[in-house]
Formats: structure tokens, sequence, C-alpha cells
């Protein structure tokens, strides 16, 4: 398990949200690009950039600093928000993005990236964001009628994702702990995992890593790193 910390993009700024209120957002003097290199300077071994004017229109209209920082920065970066279509895809791969991130699209138009499901296997990662275990997308506005784990069975088995971010929106930005239960029962599905929402310190690290879930690849931690509360290199030796 490697710790994964986030970029969150609004506005062209460095933002994290509250259970993914747009209205509820705390801003942070870093730059989107000066978080990611103080990140890898820490220890990052990966980092999660989300556009997240591009997950509410549907753009990606961050690109632009998303390919700045991809070129800053040594470490893999994996990306998200905004993207719909094969064509934002291919873009953000030869910009030298490592993973791209898909959610909405699965649920809403999976055909428009059908292409890059089949073309680059293994760097698409589904993001499932549940709220009382429903799919929800659409910036969190609307929410998917089937069940997560039929959802999540039938991307892995038609389209071939093997990795999947599961974020509890009601954890997200609280700093309120992870849902330890719910993780534990996402890593049984089959696929890889990524833990998102709810890490307020190293507590909640030492509690993914007590689960001893091989399925369990990381955790995406946001806020508990900006304000402090969990520091990076300690963590990493932790782990």
């Amino acid at each position: 398990m490697i710790i994964i910390p986030a970029v969150d993009i609004l506005g062209s700024k460095c933002v994290r949200l509250a259970m993914g209120d747009y209205e509820v957002k705390k801003e942070y003097e870093l730059s989107p690009a000066e978080a990611a290199l103080n990140w890898e300077r820490l220890g990052a071994k990966r980092l999660h950039l989300v556009d997240l004017d591009g997950a509410k229109s549907g753009n990606p209209d961050n690109f632009n600093i998303i390919k700045d920082i991809i070129k800053s920065v040594k470490i893999p970066v994996e990306v998200g928000g905004g993207v719909r279509d094969d064509e934002t895809i291919e873009n953000y791969f030869n910009i030298g993005a490592s993973y791209i991130i898909l959610g909405s699209v699965l649920f809403k138009n999976i055909n428009s990236v059908e292409a890059s499901l089949l073309n680059y296997k293994g760097r698409i990662i589904a993001g499932i964001d549940l709220y009382d275990e429903k799919i929800a997308i659409s910036g969190w506005r609307e929410y998917v009628e089937t069940p997560f784990g039929e959802a999540v069975e039938n991307l892995r088995d038609r389209y071939g994702i093997r990795t999947f971010i599961f974020t509890d929106i009601k954890k997200d930005g609280m700093l309120a702990g992870v849902n330890l239960e719910l993780m534990s029962r996402l890593a049984k599905l089959g696929v890889n995992v990524i833990a998102s929402g709810g890490v307020s310190g190293q507590g909640d690290i030492v509690k993914l890593k007590e689960l001893n879930l091989p399925s369990l690849e990381g955790v995406i931690v946001g806020k508990a790193l900006y304000d402090g509360r969990l520091d990076l290199e300690k963590a990493n030796d932790l782990l």
C-alpha cells in the first residue's frame, strides 16, 4: 500500500472540498504545481490530480496546469475530472500521464471511451464514488441505479478494468476516519483497490495497513496532508 497525495484543482487553485460540495471548499496558498512538487520532495510515489472544474463541466478545463505538473515531477501521475472521450484520454497520455481515472462516463456514455479501455488496459482506473453505497456521478449530483458490486464486476469482466478508486463521499474531506468495513468488502470484489476519503492522520494509515488486504494498492490523502495532520515522510516509513 502506498500513500497517494491528492492535488485537486478548482479555478486554477489548489483546494479541498467537504463531501464533494463545491460551495464548501478550502483554498491553500500553495499552487497546484507547488503542491505537487512538495509531495514529491517529501517522498510521494504517485500523485492524484483532479480537475474539479472539469468534473463539473465535462471538459478538461485545467489541462494546461496538469500538463505543467506532469512535466515538473518525476513520479507517476494519475489524472481525473472532465475525461469523457478517447481524444481527451489520448491527449493526457501524450503529455505523460501514467494513469487516467474515469468516472461518470463509465455509466453515462462508455462507448465514447471504449477504444481507450481496449488500447490502454492497465492504465485506466475506474473512479467509483459511493454515498450510502450508491454510485454517485456528475460531480456527485446524480446516482446510478445499478448496485455497486454488480457495476464493478461488469467493468472488470466486460471492459477489463482492474483498478478502482473507491471514495466514500460522506468521509471525503471530513477528516472523520476511513470506512474500514466498506473498504474490507470492496477489497474482496476481485479488483485492485485504492481507498479514498476520511484519512485524518497516521492512525488511519495504521488501521488500513492492519487490514492486511493484498488487493489494497494505495490510499489517497488530501486534507490531512495539507493541514499537517499526517506527516508523509513518517507515514511512508511506517509502510
